[in-house]
C-alpha cells in the first residue's frame, strides 16, 4: 500500500455510542477513510464480501450473533486486516486464531487505538500480505496444538512465540520468566534480548510447565527457577524473587502458599 492510499476501514458494531466514537477516532487518522457501517452480523458479512476493506474494526457480540460468526464463510485469505473491539477480554485467544492484529477493550482509549492502527500500517505497508500471512498461520496452528498436546503425556518442552515479525520455537528451559501483559503472555529468554510474544493466558501455560521447574509467584509472573539468582524478604515479610538479570518478582499473596510448597520452604 502505498502512503498516499487510505486504510478502507469497515466498522462493526451493533451499539450506535460505539460506532460514533469509533468514527471520531478513525476521523483522528489522516489515512483512514471510513467505507461502511453495520450495526448486525449478516450486514456485515454482506459487505466484507463485497467490498475491499483494508481493516476491520469488528465488535464480538451483535445481539444474537458475534463477531466470529461474520467471517464464517469469509476465505481466510479474504479477511482483512482485523482489529477486535469488546468489552470481554476472555475471546482473545479465539480472536488471535482468526489472525487478528489486534484486540481492544472498551472503552477505547485514544493512544491504545493510534497503537493498533500502527500495527496496521505495518502489515498493510512493510509487512506479509494477506495471503503469506494466511499461509504462515495455516502452518503454524498444527504446530502450536501438537506441541500442546504434549500436556496429556507430560510436561511440554517446547511453545510457539512471535518475535521480530517472525514464529518461533521457545525452548522452555530457556525461558526465564514468562508475565502477563494484557491479551498477551511476553516471553523473557536467556541471552535472548527482544522478549517473545504469546497469545494466551498464564493460567493455562502453568498446566503445561514442569512444577519442578518453574513456579508462579503472582497472577502476573511465572518463573523459571534455574535462573533465580536468590529469595529474599522485603519490609513485610514476603517473599521476593531476584532473577540472575537483576529483575525482582514479589510474590502475591495469593501465591505464597503454592511458593512454599514448590520450594519447600518450612
Amino acid at each position: 500500500m502505498s502512503e498516499a492510499q487510505p486504510i478502507r476501514t469497515l466498522i462493526v458494531d451493533d451499539e450506535t455510542p460505539a460506532r460514533q466514537w469509533l468514527r471520531t477516532l478513525c476521523a483522528k487518522m489522516a489515512d483512514v477513510r471510513i467505507i461502511g457501517e453495520c450495526a448486525t452480523a449478516a450486514e456485515a458479512s454482506r459487505t466484507l464480501r463485497t467490498t475491499t476493506i483494508d481493516l476491520l474494526l469488528l465488535d464480538i457480540q451483535l445481539g444474537a450473533h458475534t463477531g466470529f460468526q461474520v467471517l464464517d464463510g469469509v476465505a481466510y485469505s479474504a479477511v482483512p486486516n482485523l482489529v477486535f473491539v469488546t468489552a470481554h477480554d476472555k475471546y482473545a485467544v479465539r480472536a488471535f486464531d482468526r489472525r487478528a492484529v489486534d484486540y481492544l477493550l472498551k472503552p477505547v482509549r485514544e493512544d491504545r487505538f493510534r497503537e493498533s492502527l500502527e500495527r496496521v500500517r505495518r502489515q498493510l505497508r512493510g509487512g506479509m500480505t494477506s495471503e503469506i500471512q494466511s499461509a504462515v498461520r495455516e502452518t503454524i496452528m498444527p504446530l502450536e496444538q501438537s506441541l500442546l498436546s504434549l500436556r496429556t503425556h507430560g510436561y511440554t518442552e517446547r511453545l510457539v512465540g512471535e518475535r521480530d515479525g517472525a514464529y518461533r520455537i521457545l525452548e522452555c528451559r530457556k525461558m526465564v520468566s514468562l508475565e502477563s501483559e494484557g491479551n498477551y503472555v511476553r516471553v523473557v529468554e536467556e541471552s535472548v534480548a527482544e522478549p517473545a510474544i504469546m497469545r494466551g493466558t498464564l493460567q493455562a501455560l502453568a498446566g503445561i510447565l514442569d512444577p519442578e521447574q518453574f513456579v508462579r509467584v503472582s497472577r502476573f509472573a511465572i518463573l523459571n527457577l534455574a535462573f533465580v539468582d536468590r529469595i529474599e524478604r522485603d519490609a513485610d515479610s514476603h517473599l521476593v524473587f531476584v532473577m540472575r538479570d537483576g529483575r525482582t518478582f514479589a510474590v502475591g499473596r495469593a501465591y505464597a502458599a503454592d511458593v512454599h510448597r514448590a520450594l519447600r520452604m518450612a
